[in-house]
């Protein structure tokens, strides 16, 4: 779908309104780094314990299994923080995290976090992007049931990325960006960013991101 056969953005809803994000399995799934510390940060705990209690290494082992909601609910919240529930306001040209409220025209990076499924052949996307030091926002592409966002919600990310200035990261080693999808690997420029708004790539496709 091109921007001439985007949703009109006349239609868009007036004053603030709540946008999409990923629930609490997309945060995890797309973000690996945060599985992978949810599993090793308590076994590291419970191997530390047993080393300076001196005790059996099953203790260690349940000492682990026990700490695993808690680590898990910590990070849960770190991501929550990290990203707040995000409101558009199109008649300000406005969005809002928290409580910080930047012009939708500060958005200046974007970035998919991608994670494919392939025991069920389906691909789970998450868009994420804010401003420099400002608010940030995700908004959910693609369930791990192969969902998409509806049409109004489709309508009102495009926006977003439209009014937005999304540039992919410059590196000072790296003046002409020839190497920034490897030296900002998930990293989007506006127009990229509104095509996977408005066409979520499934399995078939090829990845629109360098994989991590």
């Amino acid at each position: 779908m091109s921007e001439t056969t985007a949703p009109n953005s006349a239609t868009l809803p007036h004053g603030w309104l709540r946008l999409d994000r990923a629930g609490w399995w997309g945060t995890f799934a797309t973000t690996p780094w945060t599985g992978v510390l949810a599993v090793i940060a308590p076994l590291q705990l419970g191997n530390a314990i047993t080393q300076i209690l001196d005790i059996s290494p099953w203790w260690g082992f349940l000492i682990a299994v026990g700490a695993f909601l808690p680590v898990f609910f910590v990070l849960y919240l770190v991501q929550r923080l990290r990203y707040p529930q995000p409101w558009v306001n199109f008649d300000t040209d406005e969005l809002r995290s928290g409580r910080r409220v930047v012009p939708l025209a500060d958005i200046t990076w974007a970035r998919l976090d991608l994670f494919d499924l392939k025991r069920s052949h389906t691909r789970m996307l998450t868009l994420r992007f804010g401003a420099a030091g400002g608010p940030r926002a995700s908004v959910r592409l693609r369930g791990r049931k192969g969902q998409t966002p509806s049409a109004a919600v489709t309508a009102v990310v495009a926006d977003i990325v439209r009014r937005s200035s999304i540039v992919v990261p410059q590196s000072p080693n790296d003046p002409t960006g020839r190497f920034a999808r490897y030296n900002f690997p998930g990293s989007l420029n506006r127009e990229d960013a509104l095509e996977v708004v408005l066409n979520p790539p499934t399995m078939d496709d090829p990845a629109p991101v360098q994989l991590m």
